[in-house]
C-alpha cells in the first residue's frame, strides 16, 4: 500500500490460541506478523504475508492476506493499529490483478542453434520456448471489564475468522483480557505489546472459528484506520527465532522508500515500481480513483528479527528514482524437421552453394 506523500502502514501479527474451551496453550514462534501459539501438541505457523497499503493523508488501509499451515483449528492474530480499525472483508482477486499488474516483461529471444546435446526428444515442426457473516457491536456497546482493561469496540465475523478491535486499556488490562479469552504469548511476544500501549495504539485481536485445521491462504481482511503517517509495525517481530519476510505493495502518488533506521540492516528490494492504468479490479480502482495511481512493490527480509528495533517507515523516492519493471529474458529455440532451424537452413545454404558451384562448372565445361 502506498501513500500519497508518505504511507503509514500498520499491521502487526501475534499468533495465539483462540478462545473456546482449548486448554493450556503452548506459544510458538513469532513471524513477520507477529507471535504464534498453539495448543499443547500442535503447530502452527504463518508461511505468508502479503499487504496492500494506500494512505490519503488521514486515513490509511491495509489490505492483508494471510497464509496458514495449522495442525490447530483455533489461532489468532493480534494487529495493533494507530486508532481503532473497522474490519471487513477483503477480496483475493485484488492481489489477484497485482500480480499479473506487476509481473516482469517478458523479452523473448529466438535460438536458431541450440545446445546439439539436448536433441534428443526433439521433432517436428515447433517452437520451444525455454525458463524463465459479519456483525460489529452497535455503538456505544463496548465490552469493558474494569481496571485496566481494554474496550471491545466491535467484533464482526468473516467466514472462519473473527475479528475484535480492542482500543485503550493498560498493559496489565490487556494481557489480563488476552490470557481470559485464550490468548496465549511468549514473554518475549508480550514485552512487545508494551511499546504498542504506551503510545496509545488499538489493537484487532483475529481469530479462527471453523471447525478444521487451517491450511493455505485465508481470504484477506480489510483493516481501516485514522494515521497522521504511514507506518508498518513490525517491533513485535523482534521475539522471531527465524527469518522473516514480507511482501508490501503500497500504493500512493509516487514511488516511496524505506526511511526508518532498520532498513540498512534488511534486505530490501524494489520488484515494480510505476502508475496503474485503470486495473479493472474494484479495490483498485477506487484506490487509484483518488489519485493514488503509483505502486511500489517492496520485498523485505529479515535475518536477522533480533535486531529489529523500529516499525517500517516510508518516504517519497527521489526523483531520479523512476520506474522500474523486472524483466524476464526467455530463449525461444526454432526447431524444424526435428532439428534446430539454424542448421536446417546452414544445411540448405551449403546444398544451394554447391549446386551453383556445379552448375557454373557444367556451363563451362560445355
Amino acid at each position: 500500500m502506498l501513500l500519497r506523500r508518505t504511507a503509514r502502514l500498520v499491521a502487526v501479527v501475534a499468533i495465539a490460541l483462540g478462545v473456546g474451551g482449548i486448554g493450556v496453550a503452548v506459544p510458538a514462534s513469532a513471524c513477520a506478523c507477529g507471535g504464534v501459539a498453539t495448543p499443547a501438541g500442535e503447530s502452527m505457523r504463518v508461511f505468508d504475508e502479503t499487504a496492500l497499503v494506500s494512505w490519503d493523508g488521514a486515513t490509511e488501509t491495509i489490505l492483508m492476506r494471510l497464509g496458514f499451515d495449522s495442525a490447530s483449528d483455533h489461532a489468532a492474530l493480534l494487529v495493533p493499529t494507530p486508532a481503532p480499525a473497522t474490519v471487513t472483508a477483503g477480496d483475493q482477486a485484488a492481489f489477484t490483478a497485482l500480480d499479473e499488474l506487476t509481473g516482469p516483461r517478458v523479452v523473448t529471444e529466438l535460438d536458431w542453434f541450440g545446445d546439439l546435446r539436448a536433441l534428443a526428444g526433439i521433432g517436428g515442426l515447433a517452437l520451444l520456448q525455454g525458463a524463465g457473516d459479519a456483525g460489529n457491536l452497535a455503538p456505544g456497546a463496548a465490552e469493558t471489564s474494569g481496571g485496566g482493561a481494554p474496550e471491545v469496540v466491535s467484533r464482526v465475523r468473516l467466514g472462519p475468522l473473527e475479528a475484535t478491535t480492542l482500543t485503550g486499556g493498560d498493559p496489565a488490562g490487556v494481557q489480563k483480557w488476552l490470557d481470559d479469552n485464550g490468548y496465549a504469548l511468549r514473554a518475549e511476544v508480550t514485552a512487545t505489546v508494551r511499546p504498542y500501549l504506551d503510545e496509545g495504539w488499538s489493537f484487532v485481536a483475529v481469530r479462527l472459528v471453523g471447525d478444521e485445521p487451517l491450511r493455505g491462504a485465508v481470504d484477506p481482511i480489510r483493516l481501516t484506520f485514522a494515521a497522521d503517517r504511514p507506518v508498518y509495525p513490525m517491533r513485535m517481530s523482534a521475539a522471531a527465532d527465524s527469518a522473516q519476510t514480507v511482501k508490501l505493495y503500497v500504493l500512493g502518488a509516487q514511488r516511496v522508500e524505506r526511511s526508518d533506521p532498520d532498513r540498512v540492516r534488511q534486505l530490501v528490494t524494489v520488484d515494480f515500481a510505476g502508475r496503474l492504468e485503470q486495473p479493472a479490479e474494484p479495490e483498485l480502482q477506487q484506490v487509484v480513483a483518488g489519485r493514488q495511481d503509483y505502486l511500489t512493490e517492496l520485498n523485505i527480509v529479515i535475518r536477522e528479527p533480533g535486531e529489529i528495533t523500529s516499525d517500517f517507515a516510508f518516504v517519497p523516492a527521489a526523483a531520479s528514482a523512476g520506474d522500474f519493471r523486472q524483466v524476464d529474458y526467455r530463449t525461444e529455440l526454432v526447431v524444424f524437421l526435428g532439428m534446430p532451424a539454424g542448421y536446417v537452413l546452414v544445411g540448405a545454404g551449403v546444398v544451394v552453394a554447391w549446386a551453383v558451384v556445379f552448375a557454373v562448372r557444367r556451363a563451362r565445361g560445355r
